[in-house]
């Protein structure tokens, strides 16, 4: 069984990058691995907007690809590892712990995808907001927690839909009891909608649920 902790590649002489919140790096022609908090993944196109792709956290990897000008935005303090082609082709326990990263990651960026395909506005909302909360969320006695601050504007980001028709949806959400706003204005979900996360590849080693 291969087991590997981020922290292995973060002793070495591979690049670190420490992020801030709304810090922002491109790809570029290398591998990144998340090693700790929450990046969120653009795709700049050719009139120079931002296109939504992903989120990845933890134990979750992303490739840049020289055709393709991708870029990620720190959404909470957050530290990455980047590796070249070449030294990713020197380890074959660096690519085993990539090709898993990726599939992890790519799990919920089918997840968000799907969600586009629901028939309402509000359904669409919904089911980003229990993705994120599958993917980010911290089980409380209230339900699922998001530890993020997800403004209407992001949300409108995530799903297409105008920010004005976020804020009305939420309204309706909230209504239906869908979701509740905590005190310190985090999102929370009853615990019975959102489903327990995968079981992941034994390669991956996670930080602890709620240091990301």
């Amino acid at each position: 069984m291969l087991e590997l902790d981020l922290r292995t590649y973060a002793d070495k002489t591979y690049r670190l990058h420490d992020l801030q919140p709304k810090a922002s790096v491109p790809l570029q022609e290398r591998c990144w691995l998340v090693q700790s908090g929450t990046v969120e993944i653009n795709l700049l196109d050719s009139e120079g907007m931002l296109c939504f792709v992903g989120l990845a956290t933890a134990g979750m990897a992303i490739l840049g690809l020289p055709s393709i000008c991708y870029e990620i935005e720190a959404l909470q303090p957050s530290r990455l590892l980047s590796f070249s082609p070449a030294e990713v082709e020197q380890s074959s326990h660096l690519l085993r712990l990539l090709w898993d990263g990726q599939q992890y990651r790519q799990y919920y960026s089918d997840l968000l995808l799907r969600a586009s395909h629901y028939p309402t506005a509000l359904e669409q909302l919904h089911e980003v907001l229990v993705v994120l909360a599958q993917l980010l969320g911290i089980r409380t006695p209230a339900g699922v927690r998001l530890p993020l601050r997800l403004t209407h504007a992001r949300l409108s980001h995530y799903t297409g839909i105008s920010r004005v028709t976020v804020t009305r949806l939420l309204k309706e959400l909230l209504q239906q009891q869908r979701l509740s706003w905590q005190r310190d204005r985090h999102l929370t979900l009853p615990a019975s909608c959102v489903p327990s996360p995968p079981i992941l590849p034994c390669s991956i080693a996670l930080a602890p649920k709620g240091q990301h």
